[in-house]
Order: C-alpha cells, then sequence, then structure tokens
C-alpha cells in the first residue's frame, strides 16, 4: 500500500485549482502553459477522437468551437448531454460529470508528475462546490472524481474553503465571502474564535449567476455589432445565410474576444477588440478577408451588465437577510473577502463593499483563495478538516398524499444533523409504502408542490401494518453527515419492519430507482363507437395495464373516460381494486369530444404527487366538429410538461388518424419523438400499452 497525497482541489466553472502542501508550505500546482490554473475546458479532435484539456484545448477549440466544451460545472447534475461531431463517424456524447471527470484526469496526471507520485499512492482529495449546489450536483462532483481514480475525503462550500485561506492568524473574526464564479453566485459567514475554530454562520447562493453571465451580455453586444456591419442576421447559423464553418468561426471568435473584453475592462478602461482576418464573406469587402475592430469603455460594460448588477445586488440582500436571521447584526462583519473571477469587476467590488459595509480584504488571491482553503481543510483532515461542516443548502424531505413536499431537514441547518417525521398509510391495509426523496428547488422553498422540486430516488418499505389507512405510523428519519452523505431509514413502528440506505444516485441499489415514479391516467374514447366488443377489448386492456404492465408500488393509476362529456372513472391511486372498479363501469355512448377528454385528465393530474404525468389517450375515430384537441395538448405540455401518449385504434384512412396523429405531434417539444401509437383492432390495445409504457420508463 502506497501513501496518502492530500490535496484541495477548487473544480472550477471556468478554471481549475489545486493547492497540496509541501515543506509545511500551502503550494499551489503549476500546469503547463497557464501557471496555477488549468482552463476547465476539453476539445474532441475530430478526426482521432483525442481529448485535450486546459489551455491547448482552448486555443484548438477557437478554430472548432462544436468539439470544445467550456462551463459544464453548469450543467453537472441535470439532464443535459454534449454531442461532439467527428468525422466519418458518429457524435461523441459526453455529460457534464465526465467532462469533469477529463479535467481531474489531467489534474491527477499533474500531480503525479509534480511530487514523483508512485503508482500504488493514493491521491487524496477536498474538493470544494458552490454553497448553492444541490444534491444531485454534489453526487456527480463525487462522482467525476471517482471517474478520475481521485479519492475524494469530502465536499467543503468553496465561499467556506476562502474564508479559511484569507483568515491567516486574525481570532475572533467574522468573515463575510462573496464568490462569484464563471456560473454560480455564493456567499458565506464564518467566525472565526480565539483558536481560528471555523463555524459557519449563514450561506446563500445562486447557481445561474456568474461571470458567465458577463460573457454573454458582451457577446451579444459584438454579435448585433458585426451583424449589422457585415449585413447579416447572426443570431443563427440559418439566418446568417453563409457556410456553417464560416458562421461558427464568427461565433466562435466573438465569445473568446467577449471573455477577453470582460476581463480586460476589470483592469483598465477601455477595451479594444481586434479581430485580423476574421472570415471572407461573399459579396463583402471585395471578397477580401474582413477585419473588424471595435472599442468597448468601462462605462458601455457596465451599462450593458445593468441588470446582472441588479441580480448580484437582490442576492446580496438575501445574503445579509440570511445572516440576520441567524441572530447577527451586519455591524458584526469584520472582514469582506470577495474571490471568483467576476470579483475582480469594479462595479461588482463596489458594490459588494457598500452592501456589507466594510472594505474588502486584499489578504488573498481572488483566483486561488479557494483551492488554498480546499489545501489547508485536506492537510489538516483527520484532525480538524473532517469535522468542518456546514449549513444545509436546500430542504430535503418526502412527497406526501396532495403532491406536496414534507420537509425532514430545512435549509441553513447546520450538519452533521438528523431529523425524524412520522408518516402513514393512504389506503386501507397497504402492504408497503414508497419513501420518494426529495431536494427542494433553489429560490422555491417556500413551494409545497412536489413537483417543483428535484426528485432523487426512491425506495420501498414493506412488511408495514395492515390496517385502515391513517392508522399505520411510518418513522423517516435523515440523516445527513460531515460528508454531506444523505442516509434515509424507514420504519414501521408497529411491526419493527426497518429498511435503511446511503442515498447515492451514482450507487443505487436494487430497490432504489432513478426512473422518477410517474401519474399515468389512461383516458379512454368511450363514445358510441366503442359499443360492444371494443369497449369489451378495450376494458380487457386496461385491466392488464392495472395487473401486469404497470408497477402500482413505484407509479400510480387513474381513469378518465369521455364520450360527448368527461368522466372520472377513478382518481390516481395505487389501489387495483379501485381502479378494477372503475374499468368495470365504463360504458358506451354518445359523441367524442377529445378536447374535453384531455383537459379532464389533465385537472386530474396536475394534482398528483408524482413528479412525471402522462395521459394514454385512447380513441378509435375523429372527435367532434369544432374540437381543439391540438391546441389543448400543445399548451398542457408547456404549462406544466403533462406529456400525451397518443393510441389510434383504426386504418390510416379514417379522418382520425390525422387528428391523432396531430395531437402527439402538438405535445412534443425541443426535437421529441412523437408518442404516437397505432393498430387495426381493438384487440392490440394491451401490448400497445405495454410499449408505450416502456418507451415511457426509459424516458423517465
Amino acid at each position: 500500500m502506497g501513501n496518502k497525497i492530500y490535496v484541495g482541489i477548487d473544480l472550477g466553472t471556468t478554471n481549475t485549482l489545486v493547492s497540496y502542501y509541501k515543506k509545511e508550505k500551502n503550494t499551489m500546482l503549476k500546469f503547463l502553459g497557464s501557471g496555477n490554473v488549468l482552463p476547465s475546458v476539453i476539445y474532441l479532435d475530430p478526426d482521432t477522437k483525442e481529448i485535450t484539456v486546459g489551455a491547448d484545448a482552448y486555443r484548438k477549440g477557437s478554430l472548432c468551437p462544436e468539439n470544445r466544451i467550456t462551463s459544464a460545472k453548469t450543467y453537472m447534475g441535470r439532464n443535459k448531454v454534449y454531442e461532439l461531431p467527428v468525422n466519418d463517424g458518429e457524435p461523441v456524447t459526453m455529460t457534464p460529470t465526465e467532462v469533469g471527470a477529463e479535467v481531474l484526469k489531467t489534474v491527477k496526471k499533474r500531480i503525479i508528475k509534480k511530487l514523483k507520485l508512485e503508482e500504488d499512492d493514493e491521491i487524496c482529495a477536498v474538493i470544494t462546490v458552490p454553497a448553492a449546489f444541490s444534491g444531485m450536483q454534489k453526487e456527480e462532483t463525487k462522482r467525476a472524481a471517482e471517474l478520475a481514480g481521485i479519492t475524494c475525503l469530502g465536499l467543503r462550500p468553496e465561499p467556506v474553503a476562502a474564508a479559511i485561506a484569507s483568515v491567516g492568524d486574525i481570532e475572533n473574526s467574522m468573515v463575510f465571502v462573496v464568490d462569484i464564479g464563471g456560473g454560480t453566485y455564493d456567499t458565506a459567514v464564518v467566525s472565526f474564535d480565539e483558536n481560528l475554530n471555523p463555524e459557519i454562520v449563514s450561506q446563500e447562493g445562486d447557481r445561474s449567476l456568474g461571470g458567465d453571465d458577463f460573457d454573454r451580455i458582451i457577446y451579444n453586444y459584438l454579435l448585433q455589432k458585426v451583424g449589422d456591419d457585415i449585413g447579416a442576421d447572426l443570431s443563427d447559423e440559418k439566418s446568417s445565410e453563409m457556410s456553417r464553418e464560416t458562421y461558427l468561426t464568427i461565433t466562435g471568435t466573438l465569445r473568446d474576444r467577449a471573455r477577453e473584453a470582460k476581463e480586460e475592462l476589470s483592469r483598465s478602461n477601455e477595451y479594444t477588440m481586434i479581430c485580423q482576418d476574421l472570415c471572407v464573406i461573399e459579396g463583402y469587402n471585395n471578397d477580401e478577408p474582413v477585419t473588424l475592430r471595435y472599442k468597448i469603455t468601462r462605462d458601455k460594460f457596465n451599462s450593458l451588465a445593468k441588470e446582472i448588477y441588479d441580480k448580484i445586488e437582490k442576492r446580496l440582500d438575501m445574503s445579509v437577510r440570511e445572516f440576520q436571521k441567524a441572530g447577527h447584526n451586519i455591524n458584526e462583519i469584520t472582514h469582506l473577502v470577495l474571490v471568483g473571477g467576476s470579483c475582480y469587476i469594479p462595479a461588482v467590488i463596489e458594490l459588494c463593499e457598500r452592501k456589507v459595509g466594510v472594505r474588502s480584504t486584499m489578504q488573498c488571491d481572488k483566483t486561488t483563495a479557494v483551492a488554498e482553503g480546499a489545501g489547508i481543510i485536506a492537510d489538516s483532515w483527520t484532525t480538524v478538516g473532517e469535522k468542518i461542516g456546514g449549513l444545509v443548502a436546500q430542504s430535503m424531505g418526502v412527497s406526501v398524499a396532495g403532491g406536496k413536499l414534507s420537509k425532514i431537514i430545512t435549509k441553513n441547518t447546520a450538519y452533521p444533523c438528523e431529523n425524524t417525521e412520522i408518516y402513514t398509510t393512504t389506503y386501507d391495509n397497504q402492504e408497503r409504502v414508497k419513501i420518494s426523496v426529495y431536494f427542494a428547488s433553489p429560490d422555491k422553498e417556500h413551494c409545497e408542490n412536489i413537483s417543483e422540486h428535484e426528485y432523487y430516488g426512491y425506495f420501498i418499505l414493506d412488511d408495514i401494518q395492515k390496517a385502515k389507512k391513517g392508522e399505520p405510523q411510518i418513522a423517516v428519519k435523515f440523516s445527513f453527515d460531515s460528508s454531506e452523505q444523505l442516509t434515509v431509514t424507514a420504519k414501521d413502528l408497529h411491526t419493527g419492519s426497518t429498511k435503511s440506505l446511503k442515498v447515492s444516485r451514482n450507487a443505487l441499489d436494487d430497490d432504489v430507482s432513478s426512473c422518477r415514479p410517474m401519474a399515468i391516467d389512461l383516458l379512454i374514447d368511450v363514445s358510441g363507437s366503442m359499443r360492444g366488443t371494443p369497449l369489451l377489448q378495450a376494458k380487457n386492456a386496461c385491466m392488464k395495464m392495472v395487473d401486469e404492465i404497470v408497477d402500482l408500488s413505484i407509479h400510480k393509476m387513474g381513469i378518465t373516460a369521455f364520450s360527448d362529456n368527461t368522466f372520472d372513472v377513478c382518481s390516481v391511486t395505487g389501489n387495483k381494486n379501485l381502479l378494477h372498479n372503475g374499468i368495470n363501469n365504463m360504458i358506451a355512448y354518445g359523441g367524442t369530444s377529445m378536447m374535453k377528454g384531455i383537459e379532464g385528465s389533465y385537472r386530474k393530474l396536475i394534482e398528483a404527487e408524482e413528479p412525471e404525468k402522462i395521459i394514454f389517450l385512447m380513441t378509435d375515430g375523429a372527435p367532434n366538429t369544432g374540437d381543439r384537441s391540438e391546441a389543448v395538448a400543445k399548451r398542457i405540455r408547456e404549462e406544466s410538461n403533462v406529456k400525451v401518449a397518443v393510441i389510434f385504434i383504426g386504418s390510416k384512412g379514417n379522418r382520425g388518424y390525422e387528428i391523432a396523429r396531430n395531437v402527439a405531434l402538438a405535445n412534443i417539444i425541443d426535437g421529441e419523438n412523437p408518442l404516437f401509437y397505432t393498430a387495426e383492432d381493438m384487440s392490440a390495445l394491451g401490448e400497445l400499452f405495454r410499449e408505450v409504457y416502456a418507451d415511457i420508463t426509459k424516458t423517465f
């Protein structure tokens, strides 16, 4: 077994930095060609598929921006996949987590070379994350480290690490930290006692506010200026009427220049952008290479950035209020520490100093402070660092009846911590309960609607007390330790049945699902054409859906019927008996008001607690004249993301076929495939239900 090497890593949106102790001195790791920062950028060579990381990746990507990924940290823990084109083959796909892993692999290689490590030496890292990072984002950060072969000792909030690096030997201090990096805004107030032991007093953050926003407003300004000068609409490739290569060259160059402008205007009163031989545009400048020059003043930059400054000011007000809620007065602040690239901007410095009422300290480097603090924590891990906790960034809880979030651990609770709440069953003789874990979404802490919050996973507790609904008592305990590991335990207080597991997005056991629970409403056409055998076959298919296809311990179902009117056949439930009774009671008569049916099903689903909601619409003909089902299907997807899978039974020559297909098409967004299925005969409905269900569970 080799040695353990302790390092601190600031895995940043824009840059990644590493610190370690050498001869009892905190030292920054140097990267070839970029000093003590490694740009968090990767580039995929379209010919060799070789991945380059860092400054070289940034430079190569200037000529081929489609193959360069920047700011991946912003999307970590979200459903985003990058597609990098390659020559003579399918695009290479990568998740933000995999991008982070590539950056960390480069870090690991550099540490091994710089410190002359042996193959069996273990690199142990404290990795910093934004204070506002969600549980999912933190899990994905740990996963990136795992993929890179680095042992993650623990995650620590970036502003807290910065405070530890900046305090030096200043005892009995109250440090207000503002950290505005490439993609995130964070604040924390940290107090230090006479022994310099840190305690987090308050913290606040925004996952979508940072330096990238400043880059974007300059880029949009330059895009408009260049477009006006060359007579082209550069808002998108199609509108530009340029070749793909020319368009990407222009936009890629302007993105790089926008970043340079922001950095230069943080130091100087003006910036002159020069794009030498940018491109050749047919019919412009005598078909000679285009060279453009623009001057941007700091005043112009500030006017462009006004909305961003306003947002930062509102966030600072929130940060001050959180500090005051903790029982403190703003006059207690002894030091203001500014870190992150955007805190070099003079207007940001002035704004922070005005709001906090203290001049910012110059004791720490805005760029390296977070990494230095992480290095200090890592070096003292076995004695002090491991014990440094923090404040819970977002409330955690479970979904309960009525589609609401029931909080068990609340935001800004100091961790390590634990808490227990008692819950019960929702129907008589219930045999098992589903514990669905959620994290409250940023800025929606006071919202009860479960669909507004971040689903994390679930598990099933079996062998619970069989009794009338409301009688069993299920104790659910959330434990959150210093490494930010959440453990959930559920126990039936009558039977003693207990289940406990560590909640993890990347190491789910057989009883935990990453498939989000669904509320499915079967919307069945019971117009006159369904009389007799067709309705009987439809009922059999619905029974098959209930008994064989849908796992009702995870998902829930309801049934709605429509003819001239809409009928709530069965509310959304996990109770098979209620569903069976509803199916048996369906009768066929009248016309086909599909629009009313979709509206009725939608109103039912939006009350369901499950995060994913879908209508299984089955029809065998055309709706009534004047029916506006397409518009309704489009609206409900845009308003609440309710999906509609449409099943048409009949021939393609039937007028209803095209209408049903158009309803499915109207319900899609962002290039999705329409959920449209068809068969000639009603006897195939059961297998169509199975096919739709399989497709949907792959999606969720």
